[in-house]
């Protein structure tokens, strides 16, 4: 029970601290209301909500990351712009997959309406 409370100590943490996070957490709602008035497929849920998760996952690993790199130094330094920079990319990438996945489901079904 300890670790479910750290991780919810954790992630609101995050949702307090990161606008980045917000932001997803806010898209993530959005895209779930659409679904929900679109109708979309079992399968598309089962797409739109790995896209999410991962999305929301990716944006705490970086805001952890982000959070050690301030802890090791707070002072610039060039490994550390690369480390919290890869981190960044990566969670670039994952948005951008999810922003695909969902263009590839809702699209075809707002030109339908």
């Amino acid at each position: 029970m300890k670790s479910f409370y750290y991780a919810i100590s954790g992630l609101m943490y995050a949702l307090r601290r990161e606008y980045n996070l917000r932001l997803h957490a806010g898209s993530a709602a959005a895209v779930c209301i659409a679904g929900f008035f679109l109708h979309i497929s079992t399968t598309e849920w089962l797409l739109v909500v790995t896209a999410v998760v991962a999305v929301i996952a990716a944006e705490l690993i970086n805001t952890a990351i982000e959070v050690l790199c301030n802890h090791v130094t707070p002072e610039h330094h060039p490994a550390i712009k690369q480390v919290k920079d890869i981190a960044a990319a990566a969670v670039l990438v994952i948005s951008a997959g999810a922003a695909i996945t969902g263009a590839i489901i809702f699209i075809p079904k707002l030109f339908s309406l």
